[in-house]
């Protein structure tokens, strides 16, 4: 089970969160992180593990992948973008966002190589690569944890671009919730028996709230 008593860095020490624990490195702007051209090289020293108890854990580093923006920009103008669609109730309605996925065969190849960078790195073999473009805070993702082969030994990693907006996990069952501002560049990876223990979302977010911009996030799943 999952211990909501608090998170503990790869340098041991414990975050209380008990008032929701924010992770921020600064508003998505034009930096020298997020402009210039698209890179496929994942910047994986600035990565930093928390250890979330129980065999969980999150990989987390601000600014990873060079040229966010013109990330952003390419993924946005080239991707096959479509609406899924979910049963609620009696009706079917959209899904709050837009997405794509792709197994090895069908993968762009900017996409591609980024597969390849963290199969490298975490050593294992990923199942797939897809993004969601959330294109204003009215997009969405309700709380879950992601269905996987294995709950007790997954990998999800998710590479942002575009504006910082809020990335929640809670302990499944309930507790104090954590929150990620993820954006221009960013990467959280999802590990271990995360998902056999946490739940995490992406809120919506009032047209002037800070947060409330578009942005794509890239998920390579293993």
């Amino acid at each position: 089970m999952a211990d909501p008593s608090g998170i503990v860095r790869s340098g041991g020490k414990k975050v209380d969160p008990a008032n929701e624990r924010v992770f921020d490195t600064r508003m998505h702007q034009a930096s020298l992180f997020a402009t210039g051209p698209a890179s496929a090289e994942v910047d994986f020293g600035r990565v930093e593990r928390l250890e979330m108890g129980a065999g969980a854990w999150i990989d987390h580093g601000p600014h990873v992948l060079g040229g966010a923006d013109a990330w952003f920009d390419e993924l946005t103008r080239s991707l096959p973008w479509r609406t899924a669609q979910r049963p609620m109730y009696d009706r079917v309605v959209d899904v709050p966002r837009l997405i794509v996925d792709f197994k090895r065969h069908a993968a762009p190849a900017d996409l591609a190589r980024l597969w390849s960078a963290f199969e490298n790195f975490y050593g294992r073999s990923f199942r797939s690569v897809g993004c969601n473009w959330y294109r204003s805070g009215r997009d969405s993702v309700a709380w879950h944890a992601d269905r996987v082969p294995d709950p007790n030994d997954a990998i999800i990693a998710i590479l942002a671009v575009g504006e910082r907006r809020p990335f929640l996990i809670r302990p499944i069952g309930g507790g104090p919730s954590t929150r990620f501002m993820v954006g221009d560049g960013d990467l959280l990876v999802l590990g271990g028996t995360f998902q056999a223990h946490w739940q995490h979302c992406v809120p919506k977010i009032a047209p002037s709230a800070r947060g409330a911009g578009e942005r794509v996030s890239i998920m390579i799943r293993g």
